[in-house]
């Protein structure tokens, strides 16, 4: 992949990709520019937070409370589980579990445990559980067989 720089002070910013077929890869380039601009709001000790989706780990429910998680923080925020399932879909987060979803970027490895579960291990040494109905959509997912691309 070639990358060229070019700085026009008279225009607006652009991306252009030119490709020899749409693949995995282009799709993820896709994505991954799309997102530069996608912000969650989190609150740590009532301060509003504003992150950037590729610093978020995964995002959990529990006893009805949302909380993201990033390399080393967590934060609460507002919006529930589903409302951020469908907000980040498409740029790399991907459902575990019921009340979990993981960006699959952070993903450093994955073991099989009993009872058809997996456990991942996230980069920064942090572990989390796919339960076995999430397992055919994360491995779609690692697979490249993303249906997010639309034109």
């Amino acid at each position: 992949m070639d990358i060229i720089l070019v700085e026009d002070e008279e225009s607006n910013l652009e991306v252009q990709i030119r490709y020899p077929v749409m693949n995995a890869q282009v799709e993820q380039l896709i994505q991954r520019i799309k997102s530069v601009d996608v912000k969650i709001v989190g609150s740590d000790n009532g301060k509003n937070i504003v992150l950037n989706i590729y610093d978020i780990f995964y995002i959990e429910s529990i006893e009805r409370k949302t909380f993201i998680y990033t390399k080393d923080q967590v934060f609460r925020s507002i919006k529930k589980l589903y409302q951020l399932i469908d907000e980040l879909k498409e740029f790399g987060f991907v459902q575990i579990n019921k009340s979990c979803i993981l960006n699959i970027d952070v993903l450093d490895s994955v073991t099989t445990l009993f009872n058809s579960r997996l456990k991942a291990t996230l980069i920064n040494g942090e572990n989390v559980i796919i339960t076995r109905t999430y397992i055919p959509a994360v491995k779609k997912f690692l697979d490249g067989e993303t249906e997010h691309y639309e034109e």
